[in-house]
């Protein structure tokens, strides 16, 4: 039987159980059973219910949920009703565990629940009872080996790379090449594990594991490209991915992925007027090379102000130039070049003056080499709520927060940041919350 035949049977089956012993066609989003209430009267499917019982991080209800009461579907509340008048949309919404494990299940071990499972929750008299059978089978996946298959494959899409398994691919590759799946694969493991978000951007040991398909155990290793280890911030397959000149690209992927921006990334206190636009960084102009005998004026303000963006680039970008296209470390070798013509190997110089030897993650924020970034970064809060908005755009089938634009709202992230704070940055921690909170349920 295939994918299609099961999603046709699933949605037949979901049909009939729409419907309730007269024939009529149950109204799941404006209640009726349960005790919940409703414009027509009808009742509920079983394990749906017009409540707001699932509160997310902090044992809060969410903003908004109507609890239970005789509501109606504008979102006025009835006795016991609590309800946001400025979105009636969201207030319609109701909790349905059976449809929020189907959803779960598929993201977080890869298959459709057991059909017991389902109907154990739609069995359910109450929804207290309904939210306990629900979490446990949350906990139960984020348990299960085949989570840490989904997530290798998540952060494989994540940080847009992954060893090519085509032949033709494979016979591509240049010779010497590193393995491509190693940076998610020691990610994955690091949620798997329950360990620190942190340990992703600064472990000095394993970060290149081995994992056998369906196993659910990783096996560390080294990545033995000679480099000062610091997470997947050192991983061969990272660095040759994104191999280019004077090492931009290594920058750009270090920000994107993990503070969930495009560059400019940093606003100073006092915007300037300044040749064909507005000076806005907070480091000084000059800190960074330019002029009229510099290989690449970094300092021009004819068109744009280059400024704005490479005094945060030119100051990490350097420290990721020592790794040759194939991803090994070449201890005081420079390994890119300068895209002049015709190209050279870059010099210090050619990012940052004489005098201005100095890395940052970002103003204010000193480093001296990958490794004291990694600690820069995973102690930024901007990185740490980066990893809440990423966890929240996988849950709910959003895009990438900087290629497709998905951005959201801190009001929906701060309490999961706060939560994930409070967690010691546990990432497996963080995504039951998302998975068992009032939006993920409520449909």
């Amino acid at each position: 039987m295939n994918r299609r035949t099961l999603w046709i049977l699933g949605a037949l089956a979901l049909a009939g159980a729409a419907c309730d012993g007269s024939g009529s066609s149950t109204d799941t989003l404006n209640g009726g059973a349960n005790g919940a209430g409703g414009t027509s009267g009808a009742p509920l499917a079983p394990g749906v219910f017009n409540t707001s019982n699932n509160p997310g991080p902090g044992g809060t209800p969410s903003t908004g949920a109507s609890s239970s009461g005789s509501g109606s579907s504008s979102g006025s509340s009835g006795s016991g009703g609590a309800v946001d008048a400025g979105n009636p949309n969201l207030d319609d919404r109701v909790v349905n565990y059976g449809e929020a494990l189907r959803t779960a299940s598929m993201k977080l071990i890869g298959v459709f629940p057991l059909l017991a499972d389902i109907q154990a929750i739609e069995a359910a008299s109450t929804p207290a009872e309904a939210q306990t059978l629900y979490n446990a089978k949350i906990t139960a996946m984020l348990a299960d080996p085949r989570f840490a298959d989904t997530q290798i494959e998540w952060w494989r899409n994540t940080f847009k790379t992954g060893q090519p398994t085509d032949a033709a691919e494979v016979a591509a590759l240049p010779k010497g090449s590193p393995n491509f799946d190693t940076a998610a694969t020691f990610a994955a493991s690091v949620v798997v594990g329950g360990q620190p978000f942190g340990n992703i951007l600064t472990a000095a040991t394993g970060t290149c594991p081995t994992y056998v398909a369906g196993s659910g155990t990783f096996t560390p290793a080294s990545c033995n490209n000679n480099a000062p280890t610091a997470g997947i911030l050192t991983d061969p397959g990272i660095q040759a991915q994104f191999f280019s000149h004077m090492a931009m690209r290594r920058a750009r992927f270090v920000q994107e992925i993990f503070s969930c921006s495009a560059f400019p990334a940093e606003l100073g206190p006092a915007p300037v007027a300044m040749g064909s636009g507005t000076y806005t960084s907070p480091w000084p102009f000059d800190s960074i090379t330019g002029g009229p005998t510099a290989p690449i004026d970094f300092q021009s303000t004819s068109a744009v102000i280059c400024a704005n963006c490479h005094t945060s680039i030119n100051h990490i970008a350097p420290l990721f130039s020592y790794f040759d296209a194939n991803g090994n470390y070449v201890a005081g070798k420079i390994q890119v070049q300068t895209p002049v013509t015709p190209p050279v190997t870059s010099q210090l110089s050619d990012w940052l003056p004489a005098g201005e030897q100095t890395f940052a993650w970002r103003f204010g924020s000193t480093v001296t080499d990958i490794p004291s970034l990694g600690a820069a970064m995973a102690a930024d809060p901007a990185v740490q709520r980066c990893a809440v908005t990423r966890v929240w755009n996988w849950a709910f089938s959003r895009g990438d927060v900087v290629g497709d634009g998905a951005v959201i709202p801190t009001t929906v992230t701060d309490s999961y940041l706060t939560a994930f704070q409070a967690a010691n940055q546990n990432m497996k921690t963080l995504i039951q919350s998302v998975f068992t909170s009032d939006d993920f349920v409520k449909f």
